[in-house]
């Protein structure tokens, strides 16, 4: 069906160091053991353990935790710096001359923290997104001078049961699960952002989590992203940890969103959607897995909305002389209209996902696609990992179009014969050689089906991305 793989993504690597001890005498305790955590949404990270000087050896820790004048009251400072050239070749034939696309992103993310307290805390997050060299327009996501990331207020408390109880009102991003319908996208130069209030509450094994919010929308000037007064999003989750089995968790959720107009292969018109899910993920053993069925229903246009998706992700552990390594296949699969001339809608609307469903490229989005994606992970050592992904795309319905990550319409595929859209083999290298580094490297090429023979894309084309993170 097609070549040896090449595959890619740009994820993030968790990094972490343990703390020197502390220079006492023998017969005194050493000091403790912290976990530094760098993650990909600054605003969960939690540097309360730099209150003890003796837990401060980092070059960054002097602005991880600035005590302010009354007691538990704090400041933390975070940023990160990405720089990521990428280019996309469209291969061309005898008619057609290929072309080259070579540009270089850049994202800046520079936040401010305080705590007031043990309950309070006000969150800034400033970000910046940069493209140069792009032959085209810019996307959305590609260019933002300057703006307001995340900016809210938190109330969060703990009773001595061990119940917690929080909530966040202003900007900020939003999360569920493993990303597939609500995530704030990792891999965008501009990463995706919501006003509004969200709030959890739970125990140990359980938690329950809500909000209602609108989606910021992305201008290129500086301080001008407005909340898009086009659509509402609300939503609930509840998630039940070590159910059904100790190293598992259940989770189930409602998702409403409502938008004046939406974009599909049989029209465009308003849009009121209801989507329910389930989902299963945990390890068993060598075997983890992440699965998700989903329905949806409301309206579009005045008439009914049917549609669903299934996604799965299970893989397997093993050993090959001293490598760790994990083999995995992916089988995901999301409706598509059946007849344009039928006012009923059954195409999937993946909400604002990541690039769960089509592969860590997320080149294609998941509406009215089915894909089988078999994989390869090798951790080379504890801070380098080789992956390699073949992703192999099918049209669900072939009276529906393809369509990008974020449901624009691409292809429209009506009265196309053909179901098979092509593969994606792909190579990613990720290296992180201190804490506050990582690269990674990506080499992808996208074969096309017989579905894409009369387009531009027919003759297949390249991508390729270098990205070099700092953060502190």
């Amino acid at each position: 069906m097609c070549a040896l793989p090449r595959r890619f993504r740009l994820p993030a690597i968790a990094a972490f160091a343990v703390c020197a001890s502390a220079q006492q005498p023998a017969a005194s305790p050493p000091a403790p053991t912290v976990q530094r955590r760098y993650l990909t949404n600054l605003a969960d990270e939690d540097w309360s353990f730099l209150s003890n000087p003796k837990l401060r050896h980092d070059f960054w820790d002097p602005i991880k935790y600035i005590p302010l004048r009354r007691e538990g009251w704090y400041l933390t400072i975070s940023g990160e710096a990405r720089l990521s050239p990428q280019g996309l070749r469209v291969r061309g034939d005898e008619v057609t001359p290929s072309s080259l696309d070579n540009y270089f992103l850049q994202r800046y993310l520079l936040a401010t923290d305080f705590h007031l307290g043990p309950h309070f805390r006000v969150y800034t997050e400033l970000q910046s997104g940069i493209i140069n060299g792009r032959i085209g327009s810019p996307r959305p996501s590609d260019q933002d001078l300057l703006e307001l990331h995340q900016g809210f207020f938190q109330y969060a408390t703990v009773t001595r049961n061990k119940r917690n109880f929080g909530f966040r009102l202003g900007r900020q991003e939003l999360s569920i699960g493993s990303g597939r319908l609500i995530s704030p996208s990792q891999g965008l130069n501009v990463k995706r952002s919501f006003d509004g209030l969200s709030a959890n509450y739970g125990t140990a094994d359980w938690t329950f989590e809500g909000g209602v919010a609108r989606l910021v929308r992305i201008l290129p000037g500086a301080f001008n992203d407005p909340p898009d007064s086009a659509q509402d999003f609300w939503g609930l989750n509840f998630t039940r940890r070590r159910l059904p089995w100790k190293a598992s968790q259940f989770s189930l959720y409602y998702l409403g969103i409502s938008r004046k107009s939406s974009i599909y292969a049989q029209g465009i018109g308003p849009e009121n959607r209801h989507t329910f899910g389930a989902r299963l993920s945990g390890k068993a053993r060598r075997v983890d897995y992440n699965y998700d069925v989903i329905g949806q229903f409301g309206s579009f246009r005045g008439a009914a909305i049917h549609a669903w998706a299934v996604s799965t992700d299970t893989g397997f552990s093993f050993r090959l002389r001293k490598l760790g390594l994990r083999a995995g296949v992916s089988a995901n699969s999301a409706s598509g209209d059946r007849d344009p001339n039928d006012p009923t809608l059954q195409s999937f609307n993946p909400l604002f996902p990541g690039n769960s469903y089509s592969g860590i490229v997320g080149l294609l989005g998941p509406t009215n696609l089915s894909d089988i994606t078999p994989s390869l992970k090798a951790p080379i050592r504890r801070n380098l990992l080789i992956a390699f992904e073949m992703p192999n795309y099918f049209r669900t319905s072939l009276n529906d179009g393809v369509y990008t990550i974020d449901q624009r319409l691409i292809f429209r595929g009506v009265g196309n014969p053909h179901r098979f859209v092509g593969c994606n083999p792909g190579v990613i290298v990720a290296y992180q050689p201190f804490a506050h580094v990582t690269f990674t490297g990506a080499i992808t090429r996208f074969q096309s089906g017989q579905f894409l023979s009369d387009t531009f894309a027919r003759n297949g084309f390249g991508f390729y991305s270098i990205a070099g993170t700092y953060r502190f």
